[in-house]
């Protein structure tokens, strides 16, 4: 009986110990990656938040409302761009247990010069590839197989669709070189999945893959102020 309890108490206590080391180690880690990451927007004259809340997160997987981390703000080719961890939580049952999953992206926000009618374009899930199998392309298509197979652009006005994703963004979108994004009022935004930011220099890349969708879209001015809001 005492050799059971005592083995149980080994069983008990090794766990513990572990997680009295590894808890403060994960602790200090964490400071240090913020640290890194606010001494790198005072050194590029951004902003830098360790949370934040934005509208926009409705737009984005999950809509999670609460989902924006550690947030950044600067001006990347005369725009302001924000750069954001976004995450949300899905569970799953399967019987009695409960499993919880955290899905982890980089949000990016880019502010153009003026207003836009709603744009998106958005990478094909298993339900949109069966719908247009079955039915055929929507109006907004492009014509190019490769993109139309892969990619579906939601707007209201199909001409305006073909005006605004032309031919450089449509290849940009092929080549993996832009996210997929969606367009309300004057904010472009992105997203790409990813863990949380812990290389600074990522940051000017992240911005720099959205930007490019800005500059294939048209002119853009940095005098509509600093996001989120």
């Amino acid at each position: 009986m005492e050799a059971a309890v005592l083995v149980l108490g080994v069983l008990i206590g090794i766990p513990l110990m572990l997680l009295a080391v590894l808890l403060p180690i994960a602790v200090l880690a964490e400071r240090d990656r913020k640290r890194r990451l606010h001494e790198w927007a005072k050194a590029n004259g951004w902003t830098f938040q360790e949370r934040s809340s934005a509208p926009w997160t409705t737009r984005l997987p999950g809509r999670n409302r609460r989902g924006l981390g550690v947030t950044l703000t600067g001006i990347v080719n005369g725009r302001w761009v924000t750069v954001a961890e976004y995450r949300y939580e899905t569970t799953s049952s399967t019987g009695e247990s409960t499993t919880a999953k955290t899905h982890r992206y980089i949000a990016v926000l880019v502010l153009l010069d003026r207003a836009h009618p709603s744009l998106a374009v958005r990478e094909r899930g298993m339900m949109s590839q069966f719908g247009r199998a079955l039915f055929g392309d929507k109006p907004t298509a492009t014509g190019n197989v490769m993109f139309d197979a892969r990619f579906r652009i939601d707007a209201a006005d199909a001409g305006y669709a073909k005006a605004m994703v032309g031919p450089h963004l449509v290849a940009a979108h092929i080549a993996g070189a832009v996210p997929q994004w969606s367009l309300v009022g004057n904010e472009l935004l992105g997203f790409t999945p990813a863990g949380k930011l812990k290389d600074p220099n990522l940051i000017p890349w992240y911005a720099g893959q959205l930007s490019r969708v800005a500059d294939l879209l048209g002119p853009v001015d940095f005098a509509a102020g600093p996001g989120p809001r």
